[in-house]
């Protein structure tokens, strides 16, 4: 009978032996394949087909797969397995023992006794699988075969399709739960559960009727629930070795499965709760009892108990589950296992299409609209079909056989005006889509509705808007003005062109209460509707950032900004002083035109050592200033490794440096005893061609004689000190 100890597990298979014939091997596979039929092909089918009409759930086309899988080995594997089965049974039987061939060893398999089987297609996705069939049980015989068939969507057909024609898993993933019986080694196994549940109740009523006093009731009330449930899963290996792999593996295994019932078994033994007692005494107190004792005791106990003896017949589960792998990976050419359809049967095949009016019929000067479709097919055998529409929700529809031909048709629409005995005729337009709207712009209209906006009447007493659309049809540009002002609430335009509407521009003429006047010109205007602004509703901005040392070098940058609009006579101007502490500026103020005009700057910048510097009056292009001295920093460090300590108390090092042409002049000393490490100086130049400096080193004896010097002059940004030779 199959024993769960020594299991050999290989990379295909797990093989359980026999505890009575040595070479006989009951095998579990790892991995569900796809089954093959008696000439070796794979029992596997896919097809995507296209339909004519769209499916209920929209698309037009779909997918079947069909397919059996199964719990085996690949006659490959199986002749691996056979033959390291052979090989263990012969190193088991000792030193001497002549060698079993692998055709001497018999493979079989666990006598399953309970089976379901879990399938789910491209991850059970709503959006690719509409429909996945199966049993839920294996076969149950042989290699547990499982017939599945799938039904995928539109989306779901291509990502199917590259998955199993691909490489590594094929996008099915199949899960068996497998129930089968062994022999367990001597061990024991041993599940316990106990629950109790106990609830005392008592009460205690004294009544005392007192024919002189005051009556008296005393009530006492004790009440105790207690809960408490224990659990525990332990193994007794008995003479095993708990150190040994496969023994620890085996009492694990066991201890799942008694855990496992164990929980099933507490889940049917679960202890109801216990309702408290009620306190209602009142029956009694009618029948005039003065004292009255209750006792009310409930006690429930579960106990459950498995235990897996010595030499005991056990049944386990497992788990077996992989993703199937795509048909490449096993060996097979996808193109032999798939098939196209095509239902969309010419002779079947229509052109269907939508017609709409996007416009309001009920606001414009529209009576109605007359859409004409030339279908070539459709047209030779019935004529060119007319669709009339006098509401936005009249939907047209054209269809006809396609007969061979394309999608494409021809389309003219005549529009019908209120009051007005002229027609617009569209020019015979070619198209092939499915859904066609004759969209407002494109019915002869000039229709613009004017709005009041950002209109600040504090400041502007009124505005003269003028409308210009280019001419049509030969004639004079057509001209619309509006007087704007503060009781203005809703203008428009609508004007019969007769042709489609083009771009149209004009003009905002601004009288200020101050008496100034603003002319905005007005271009390229496509919109519908028009909203009349004040004449600063477009902004500038100008992002002043600055540069240089403002730590050692400059102290402050006074900057005087102006914006000057000649042609409107409008001027903003700021001055703004930055430090260390304010280092950059925005400065956004409102324009007529923000094409127009321009931004002239000047600095004065003050030094830390008091000269200053002008940088006249200058022009901005952009909108990035950038203010401040370019600058550079002169950086030495002086290394005192090299002195001599035990003969040198003190070192001092005095650097200077010049630049006459920017005035600066700076000298640092520096003074070093024994134990002080490097130090630096460090100054911001102006002229990066300038970082020439002079130096000198004195250096005083322990002894109190002559100072040593020495001085030179150099670029080096590092100065080592050393008693000069």
């Amino acid at each position: 009978m199959l024993q769960f100890l020594g299991a050999l597990d290989l990379p295909e298979a797990l093989v359980y032996l026999d505890d009575i014939d040595d070479r006989l091997g009951y095998v579990l596979p790892k991995n569900v394949i796809l089954r093959r039929d008696p000439g070796g092909r794979a029992v596997f089918k896919f097809i995507k087909y296209r339909t004519a009409r769209p499916l209920p759930g929209g698309g037009v086309g779909a997918g079947l797969v069909f397919m059996d899988v199964e719990l085996a080995l690949t006659p490959e594997q199986d002749q691996s397995v056979r033959t390291r089965f052979a090989q263990h049974v012969t190193a088991r039987r000792g030193p001497g023992a002549p060698p079993v061939e692998p055709d001497q060893v018999t493979l079989s398999k666990p006598a399953v006794t309970k089976a379901e089987v879990a399938v789910s297609v491209l991850s059970d996705s709503g959006a690719l699988v509409q429909k996945v069939r199966h049993a839920g049980v294996p076969s149950m015989y042989g290699n547990n075969v499982v017939a599945i068939s799938a039904e995928l969507s539109q989306f779901g057909v291509p990502v199917f399709e590259a998955a199993m024609s691909g490489q590594g898993a094929g996008g099915v993933w199949v899960q068996y739960h497998l129930h089968f019986a062994g022999r367990v080694p001597p061990v024991t196994v041993t599940g316990t559960w106990t629950a109790q549940k106990f609830y005392s109740f008592m009460q205690d009523l004294n009544v005392d009727d007192s024919f002189c006093g005051d009556d008296e009731v005393t009530e006492k009330i004790e009440e105790l629930f207690v809960n408490s449930e224990s659990r525990r899963v332990f193994s007794d290996p008995g003479t095993l070795e708990t150190s040994d792999p496969e023994v620890a593996k085996m009492l694990s295994t066991l201890e799942a499965s008694v855990t496992q019932q164990l929980d099933d078994m507490i889940q049917r033994n679960i202890l109801e709760a216990i309702p408290p007692e009620s306190r209602d005494i009142s029956k009694w107190r009618d029948e005039d009892y003065e004292k009255i004792h209750r006792e009310v005791t409930t006690n429930k106990i579960a106990d459950v108990r498995i235990e897996v003896t010595r030499n005991q017949v056990f049944g386990i589960d497992v788990n077996p589950q992989n993703n199937i792998q795509s048909l490449p990976s096993q060996g097979y050419n996808w193109p032999d296992y798939m098939q196209m359809v095509d239902t969309d049967d010419p002779f079947f095949r229509q052109l269907n299409l939508n017609i709409l009016v996007n416009a309001d019929f009920a606001q414009l000067p529209i009576f109605s609209v007359e859409v004409k479709i030339d279908y070539p097919p459709h047209t030779s055998q019935h004529g060119i079909q007319t669709f009339t529409f006098r509401r936005p929700e009249d939907l047209g529809k054209f269809t006809a056989f396609m007969d061979g031909a394309t999608g494409e048709f021809r389309y003219q629409y005549v529009v019908n005006y209120v009051g007005e005995s002229r027609t617009f005729t569209s020019p015979w337009v070619t198209d092939t889509t499915t859904d066609l709207v004759i969209n407002i712009d494109e019915l002869g209209l000039w229709l613009v509705d004017i709005e009041l906006g950002d209109m600040n009447f504090e400041q502007v007493k009124r505005a003269v808007l003028t409308l210009e659309h280019p001419a049509v049809n030969g004639g004079a540009p057509l001209v619309q003005r509006f007087q704007i002002d503060e009781r203005t609430t809703r203008l428009s335009v609508k004007e019969v062109l007769l042709q489609p509407v083009q771009p149209y521009g004009g003009s905002v003429k601004y009288f200020m209460q101050d008496g100034r006047e603003f002319v905005r010109n007005l271009s390229g205007l496509t919109g519908q509707r028009f909203y009349v602004d004040d004449p600063f509703s477009a902004n500038r901005t100008v992002q002043v950032r600055t540069r240089g040392d403002f730590e050692r070098s400059v102290d402050t940058i006074f900057l005087d900004l102006s914006y000057e609009d000649e042609v409107n006579g409008y001027r903003q101007t700021d001055s703004v002083a930055l430090s260390k502490d304010k280092r950059f500026l925005d400065w956004r103020f409102p324009v007529i035109d923000e094409r127009a005009g321009k931004v002239t700057w000047r600095t004065v910048t003050t030094f830390r050592d008091g000269s200053d510097k002008d940088s006249g009056e200058q022009t901005l292009t952009g909108s990035l200033l950038l203010v401040g001295p370019a600058s550079d920093t002169l950086t030495v460090t002086v290394v005192p490794d090299l002195v001599d300590w035990s003969v040198i108390k003190l070192a001092k090092v005095t650097l200077h440096y010049t630049d006459p042409a920017n005035q600066i002049e700076d000298t640092e000393t520096l003074v070093f005893r024994k134990g002080d490490s490097e130090k630096t100086y460090e100054r911001v130049v102006l002229d990066r061609t300038m970082k020439r400096y002079e130096w000198q080193v004195d250096l005083f004896p322990v002894d109190g004689g002559a100072a040593v010097h020495a001085r030179g002059a150099g670029t080096d940004e590092v100065l080592i000190i050393e008693i000069p030779t």
